[in-house]
């Protein structure tokens, strides 16, 4: 797949919550059509901060943010963004929804797919046995499908995605990275993911970038693994695996 137009500019871009303290500071940063990317970094770096100030739920106090080559506070065109925050299910705790009505409910006219449609996307063969379900009794490899069929039910052309593996365990972590990897090729989407846990890298990451406030690193995942880059970003050496395939660490 080949990499051309941005999808996600930023153009030395702060932002802070108090006006005092930065949370993103002067960072840049692009993100092209067809790439996935892979946003790292410890608890707190302002990897949620980023997906939030490239949906426009933050504004930045400097710099510029631009979607598909719009300016984002003018950008309107929002069925073209799935976006999936972190502990996104908890925003459905008190909800008496199924799966099929929450689904209908995001999907916007003429743009969105049909519920069973969305599920089966995801990797579920039978969609009539989720559907009905309440999202509130769903275990968390059905729940975590559910977020992530949410994220894609009006059909985006750039899937963001905080901390998305947070409800499984080490082999559920593989089954969702390799679903993602399939809808990145076979629908050529475009794919951010924010993650703390440097094990959930895909080795077909297009690049690689590590936010700790300031961007630290934007390359290739076998520059950063073969640096120091990695133990200087967490403070601690990290051991990586690549699905079941440990690197080498010292």
């Amino acid at each position: 797949m080949k990499a051309n137009k941005p999808v996600v500019e930023f153009e030395r871009v702060t932002v802070s919550y108090d006006r005092k303290t930065p949370v993103l500071k002067d960072v840049s940063l692009k993100v092209f059509e067809g790439e996935m990317i892979f946003i790292i970094g410890p608890n707190g770096g302002g990897k949620s901060t980023l997906l939030k100030t490239i949906v426009g739920s933050l504004r930045p106090e400097k710099g510029r943010v631009k979607l598909f080559g719009v300016d984002v506070s003018r950008f309107r065109d929002w069925w073209m963004v799935g976006y999936l925050p972190q502990n996104a299910a908890t925003l459905f705790e008190k909800m008496p929804l199924n799966v099929s009505e929450l689904l209908t409910a995001a999907a916007i006219h003429r743009k969105g797919m049909e519920p069973a449609e969305a599920v089966k996307l995801v990797g579920v063969e039978d969609p009539t046995s989720l559907l009905n379900k309440r999202v509130t009794d769903l275990s968390g490899g059905m729940l975590q499908k559910t977020m992530l069929a949410l994220a894609l039910i009006n059909n985006p052309k750039i899937l963001l995605l905080d901390e998305p593996t947070v409800y499984v365990d080490q082999t559920g972590v593989g089954a969702f990275m390799r679903l993602l990897t399939k809808l990145h090729v076979e629908r050529e989407l475009t794919i951010v993911i924010a993650t703390h846990d440097v094990t959930a890298i895909s080795t077909l990451a297009s690049r690689v970038i590590c936010i700790n406030r300031e961007s630290l690193y934007d390359g290739t995942l076998e520059q950063l693994i073969t640096s120091e880059q990695l133990c200087n970003i967490y403070g601690f050496h990290v051991y990586t695996l690549r699905h079941g395939h440990a690197w080498s660490g010292e």
